[in-house]
């Protein structure tokens, strides 16, 4: 945000100096970077959503088919990812959507409104995936400590409580490394549109 500083106090000083701005090309600028930043949210969201379904493709999880087969939770499991995939493509149309709103956008009160839905968006996208990881994970561990070959292999001296508390733990830490996954890579993005939409929003560009 510091160079759109420099470059507004020229454009409020242009008395001063040989170089000037208008509001528009100050606003021009602020929507240049706002669409980047939307962009990249839109390439990052795509990766998520590739990489591991190549990865599915070109990876042998006979072990996982197995385990699924053994509990009863392939239905389960091709609901959740049916659901997963059909959410997650709605989410990158959104992020679509806000690209090329922000992109062409020439309004600057409706490039705010842009500016966050985006960031909204951003993070109803992320409360989603930790979310669904957390309620697949409980459904996981329901299913499979209450089936009856579980509770067969089980030691007669296996205490469930524990078992419980350490897949949790498990678990949280699990969406904890995620959460901070998504704190990096969005938080960093996010706070960049929290900028230009700062920046757009003062009084200069307003009025």
């Amino acid at each position: 945000m510091g160079n759109l500083d420099s470059i507004k106090d020229i454009w409020k000083n242009q008395g001063e100096s040989n170089i000037r701005f208008t509001q528009d090309d100050i606003k021009g600028m602020v929507q240049k970077k706002s669409s980047s930043i939307v962009k990249w949210i839109l390439i990052i969201s795509l990766l998520e959503f590739i990489l591991p379904n190549l990865a599915f493709v070109f990876t042998d999880f006979k072990a996982t088919r197995l385990f699924y087969e053994k509990f009863g939770l392939e239905n389960t499991m091709n609901f959740y990812a049916i659901l997963h995939i059909v959410i997650i493509l709605g989410f990158i149309y959104i992020f679509y959507k806000n690209y090329k709103n922000i992109s062409t956008e020439s309004n600057v009160k409706t490039l705010l409104t842009n500016i966050l839905k985006t960031r909204s968006t951003v993070k109803y996208y992320v409360y989603y995936n930790l979310t669904i990881m957390g309620i697949i994970g409980l459904h996981m561990f329901y299913v499979v400590y209450n089936s009856p070959q579980f509770l067969q292999e089980l030691p007669d001296n296996s205490n469930m409580v524990m078992i419980w508390i350490i897949s949790i733990t498990l678990l949280l830490v699990t969406l904890l490394i995620f959460w901070v996954f998504y704190r990096i890579i969005y938080g960093f993005l996010l706070k960049k549109l929290k900028r230009n939409y700062a920046e757009l929003s003062s009084k200069d560009l307003l009025t």
